[in-house]
């Protein structure tokens, strides 16, 4: 399926997108002060349908194939640990 997609930096726990969305990808940057980890979850029913790791004082980029991962109800980060920040790609 071919879209348009956004990238949204994040930095913090809340909502990213209000509407229904797909995540295509995403860039983690540890903060080099441990492990760190992030989980995006359906921001109308509080699902967990990502969760991904960086070790200390790396980047981590994923794409995810296919048609991403469908995030209903939009997209919020319920936990961010260790991230200095993170970029989502998603469709807009």
């Amino acid at each position: 399926m071919k879209s348009d997609v956004k990238a949204v930096r994040v930095s913090a726990t809340g909502a990213v997108f209000a509407g229904r969305t797909r995540l295509r990808g995403l860039i983690l940057a540890s903060d080099g002060v441990g492990a760190g980890s992030i989980i995006l979850q359906d921001n109308t029913d509080s699902t967990t349908l990502f969760q991904g790791d960086c070790p200390t004082g790396d980047v981590f980029a994923f794409n995810i194939p296919e048609d991403g991962i469908l995030f209903p109800g939009g997209i919020k980060v319920s936990t961010i640990t260790n991230i200095a920040g993170a970029t989502l790609l998603i469709d807009k």
